[in-house]
């Protein structure tokens, strides 16, 4: 089973999983210090975990998925699965490479900011997943 990593928002404020029927393996990425970049703090902490991981980043943290993939398949152990909350579109190819290299999963809150909406319809284009269930549903349906 893959470790469900959880990275930190932007804001500082760590995603929550509500209570779940497995115990899922959660590892959850630190708050960069402030001034500190998220990218490379967020890859630091994650390059001390080799085993097969399920990156979870949330809102406008969702375009750092690319550059987090490159730090993994450096490593020789890219993520297995994204799930992309409430996301900010990442973009595809560019500096990072040939991203995703692993399935995508959307979820949409009940009121997504306007730019997850964009991102949702972008995904669909892509044949990602896209789903309005919580977060632990996506996770516990990953770890089947």
């Amino acid at each position: 089973m893959p470790v469900i990593a959880l990275c930190p928002l932007d804001s500082g404020v760590d995603i929550e999983i509500a209570a779940t029927s497995k115990e899922l393996p959660l590892l959850k990425v630190s708050t960069p210090p402030h001034g500190a970049a998220y990218v490379p703090h967020v890859c630091a902490e994650l390059a001390k975990r080799l085993e097969p991981l399920v990156l979870v980043l949330h809102g406008t943290t969702a375009i750092h998925a690319p550059a987090i993939a490159l730090s993994r398949r450096s490593l020789r152990s890219p993520a297995v699965h994204y799930v992309l909350v409430d996301p900010a579109m990442p973009v595809i190819g560019g500096d990072y490479g040939d991203w995703p290299d692993a399935p995508v999963t959307v979820i949409l809150s009940e009121k997504p900011p306007e730019y997850a909406k964009e991102a949702a319809l972008q995904a669909r284009l892509r044949g990602w997943r896209i789903t309005h269930e919580s977060l632990a549903q996506v996770l516990e349906s990953l770890s089947d």
